[in-house]
């Protein structure tokens, strides 16, 4: 470009052409250099195209290297179809941005102690014994029971679960309304995990029964004097839980 003598701009096309001439010379950068519209995330093949990084693919075919600048590479989730990977039993794949990895199933865990792994081959999940590693997720005399993928809590013979709290036992009241096993002659005193039946003043005991048969469960009392009788703790009976009544019956004197 010059400028005229009466002030116009001129076109020189000598200069034009030098001009086009000199950025149009190859250098050792631009022959490895890259597509300029590439994505962040894959690398460039050469000035004319990208691949998409392992974990990752351009969304219209499942090709690595594309050529369309309005192409992008999408990651690919390893963890669904059409090939999900194998992880092994109880254990569940986990999708990343690029990758994945397995984890153990909930109520599993690793043997080895590695958190993750990449396939079945890697996995070591055994279930989770939750008594064992939360020993007192069952509260007070409650008993723990390892279930699969879970616990649960049962109360020994004689207790019960509070209305509060269902991993928490108290001892049954068996001589409450509704419940007292004891002949009417007699009156029940409550004890941790049993009761005793006791004659009233003025009475006497007049029949023990030796044992006391019910299907295929049967019970016996425990202890025997002039004027009571103590029923077997619950630990080593069932007469509760199969609803025998004392037959223990008194007489006047």
């Amino acid at each position: 470009m010059v400028i005229g003598t009466g002030g116009e701009i001129v076109c020189d096309s000598t200069i034009f052409v030098l001009f086009l001439f000199i950025f149009s010379i190859p250098t050792a950068s631009s022959l490895t250099a890259c597509a300029w519209w590439c994505p962040p995330n894959p690398p460039c093949v050469n000035t004319d195209a990208c691949r998409c990084i392992p974990g990752f693919r351009f969304i219209s075919f499942s090709g690595e290297i594309f050529t369309d600048p309005l192409e992008s590479c999408d990651d690919i989730n390893e963890c669904g179809p059409p090939s999900p990977v194998d992880c092994g039993s109880s254990a569940d794949c986990q999708n990343t941005e690029g990758g994945y990895y397995c984890t153990c199933s909930p109520g599993y865990e690793p043997v080895s102690g590695a958190m993750i792994f990449r396939n079945e081959s890697e996995n070591t999940c055994r279930e989770v014994d939750e008594c064992q590693h939360r020993p007192r997720v069952c509260k007070g005399l409650s008993i723990c029971i390892n279930t699969e993928d879970s616990y649960t809590c049962q109360c020994p013979p004689g207790l019960e679960f509070t209305p509060e709290d269902q991993r928490h036992c108290t001892d049954v009241n068996e001589c409450i309304s509704g419940r007292n096993p004891c002949h009417s002659s007699a009156h029940c005193l409550n004890s941790v995990d049993s009761f005793e039946c006791c004659c009233h003043t003025g009475r006497k005991l007049i029949q023990w029964p030796k044992q006391h048969t019910q299907g295929l469960h049967s019970w016996r009392p425990s202890l025997k004097t002039s004027n009571h009788i103590l029923i077997g703790t619950h630990r080593n009976q069932t007469e509760r839980s199969l609803g025998v009544p004392c037959c223990v019956r008194c007489y006047t004197f």
